[in-house]
């Protein structure tokens, strides 16, 4: 598989925010702005409720269904829905406690894990406490007699606890691959809207995202092949290949206002790079200022434009 290089700027330091002190328990990766963001976190929380919910009824953790007296499965719904909503209750105080915190003190990611399980541990406690209320620690120990009181409840905090870890890891886990998909993309489009105007071209594919950016000086040409165009490009002193799936008449709409133009129905080529248009018999020949590069043909259909094109970016 080949690689795909990414063009990323640089940013400038930004001065350290005085008012903040950081916390650095368990590593040093700061935690993504974005999972405090309202509505980033009221997504968690409603994804993660469904799907607890979902879970729950379907697989019935805990040995839940023991805990209600002439258990249904419409009074099973209720019950597991009422604790749900509990659960939903105390992770969104949790989050409310965390968005006051975090503007005092800076999380890091390990630290916002660890928020996390302390989340699934406080829910196991209720969990444990509700079912010593219901009475199924008393059927618990009727089971288990050799047991006593403080080792059932034990025995039923671990494994509600690992139940609950479990739990909750898939939906979290979804929703914050999610979220940061969501701001990847975000970020690629920042980076083609700052990039008009600049060095920077970008080259997207069929679906119109951004594949690879890159220095407009650093291509050398594309060729299409099938569904797929291979972008030649320098790097490190090498002429090295890319693979974008898509197709050379979105390519040349979307490089129009560039220096990559096409030329023949298999071929786009920089104008930066190229040194010379030859004429030979009925066509044009495109010789480049890199010898390792074999001549292009330009095709009578792109003759007129290339010339025109060569003219605008040789000056």
């Amino acid at each position: 598989m080949r690689s795909r290089p990414f063009f990323v700027k640089s940013t400038p330091i930004q001065p350290m925010d005085t008012k903040k002190y950081k916390i650095k328990i368990f590593g040093s990766k700061e935690m993504p702005s974005y999972l405090l963001e309202k509505d980033n976190v009221v997504r968690i929380i409603l994804f993660t409720t469904v799907y607890s919910l979902v879970f729950i009824n379907i697989f019935r953790p805990f040995n839940s269904e023991t805990w209600i007296p002439n258990n249904n499965s419409t009074n099973y719904f209720m019950y597991s829905s009422f604790m749900v909503l509990i659960g939903m209750v105390v992770v969104s105080i949790s989050r409310i406690i965390m968005n006051f915190v975090v503007k005092k003190v800076q999380l890091t990611f390990p630290d916002y894990v660890i928020w996390l399980v302390s989340d699934a541990v406080l829910l196991s406690i209720f969990y444990v406490f509700v079912a010593y209320k219901v009475g199924f620690i008393d059927n618990f120990l009727k089971d288990n007699p050799d047991m006593t009181l403080w080792e059932a409840i034990f025995s039923i905090f671990r494994k509600s606890t690992a139940n609950t870890v479990w739990m909750l890891l898939i939906p979290y886990t979804i929703s914050l691959l999610f979220l940061d998909n969501q701001h990847l993309k975000t970020r690629i489009k920042e980076m083609g809207d700052k990039g008009a105007g600049s060095n920077i071209i970008h080259f997207k594919d069929e679906k119109g995202e951004i594949r690879l950016s890159i220095n407009v000086e650093n291509v050398l040409f594309a060729e299409a092949s099938d569904n797929y165009v291979t972008i030649k490009y320098i790097n490190n002193d090498r002429i090295v290949d890319f693979l974008l799936r898509t197709n050379l008449k979105k390519l040349s709409e979307d490089l129009r206002d560039t220096p990559i133009q096409r030329c023949h129905r298999s071929y786009m080529i920089n104008l930066l790079h190229v040194t010379s248009l030859k004429k030979d018999q009925t066509e044009f020949i495109i010789q480049f200022d890199t010898t390792s590069i074999k001549d292009i043909a330009v095709s009578k259909t792109y003759q007129e434009s290339i010339m025109e094109a060569f003219m605008k970016y040789q000056k």
